[in-house]
């Protein structure tokens, strides 16, 4: 069954070996990804090698589209960006059933901790956390629950993509635009971290409100299965990276299957949220499959695809 938030994660990389192999070591399988001239003009793709890959989960509706870029495309991320700013799309949420073993493994596979496991307490559920980044600019957060125990089946050492998380400034102007493509909002915190969570995003020098944010997750039936986060520092004005990839390496876009495209494609067009329209609704050739698609821009720069889901 396909789940309702996001289900793929478009990633644009010059080291297409490395992710694959840190994916397929996981157990997420492989397979060839022609890059057509409709899959060039929709992810903005760069004169480049003309393969790329498709990456899927053994269990969870989940996959990772790679598109391939050349080793001098700068990272749209730069390596030395401050942790929490602003604009596009932050990082990918994993879960490991052993954060000691996830931070090992990730080295082994490219990725560089940000910092050690950070126990915390996050309402009724404790937590170590992470993050790492890899040379491409892509952030990942990695959990590890250690209690309550995860309802579901167990996954093997890591597991599927199960959220993904933006940095913005105007926090409700975001949520508002998440409505439009049917994501409401089912956790939505205000305050200090508690604990040594300040530790993950690097808010810890803040002792006063300075070091306050705003968590929100919004999912279309409230789930932690393709949702999509939202950190704001309401003390706090950031400088903004640039509110669009354009072809350049990092987190690209998220993928969203939706039952009534034409539908909401047409309350878009109708609403006042129509400039936030980036490629417009059409059938394209995206090497795997044709797929009815359109992709837009949230107020604060982070690519949204939605594509027809299958037998609806």
């Amino acid at each position: 069954m396909t789940r309702l938030g996001f289900t793929e994660v478009v990633m644009t990389t010059a080291h297409m070996p490395r992710l694959t192999g840190f994916y397929g070591a996981l157990g997420w399988s492989a397979s060839p990804l022609a890059i057509t001239p409709d899959i060039t003009d929709y992810f903005d793709c760069r004169p480049g090698d003309d393969r790329g890959c498709l990456l899927k989960h053994p269990v969870a509706d989940c996959t990772v589209r790679l598109l391939p870029a050349s080793a001098e495309t700068p990272p749209w991320r730069p390596l030395d960006t401050e942790l929490i700013v602003p604009g596009g799309l932050f990082d990918i949420n994993m879960r490991t059933n052993d954060s000691d073993f996830a931070v090992a493994f990730l080295r082994e596979h490219g990725w560089s901790p940000l910092t050690d496991p950070v126990p915390w307490q996050f309402g009724e559920s404790s937590v170590k956390e992470f993050l790492c980044i890899q040379d491409d600019g892509i952030v990942m957060a990695v959990m590890q629950r250690i209690s309550p125990p995860l309802p579901g089946p167990a996954f093997d050492r890591m597991s599927d993509i199960f959220n993904a998380t933006q940095i913005v400034q105007d926090h409700d102007r975001s949520l508002a635009f998440l409505k439009v493509l049917g994501f409401e909002p089912f956790v939505d915190f205000t305050g200090p971290l508690p604990g040594e969570g300040p530790r993950v995003l690097n808010l810890q020098e803040h002792s006063d409100e300075k070091g306050h944010i705003r968590l929100t997750i919004s999912h279309p039936e409230a789930l932690m299965q393709g949702s999509i986060e939202m950190i704001s520092t309401p003390h706090q004005q950031r400088s903004t990276l640039s509110p669009l990839n354009g072809g350049l390496r990092g987190l690209t876009a998220l993928r969203i299957p939706c039952a009534d495209l034409e539908g909401v494609y047409a309350g878009l067009l109708a609403s006042t949220w129509v400039d936030h329209l980036y490629k417009p609704l059409t059938r394209r050739d995206l090497g795997n499959t044709e797929q009815l698609c359109f992709s837009v821009l949230s107020p604060e720069g982070a690519r949204l695809d939605l594509f027809q889901a299958e037998g609806s």
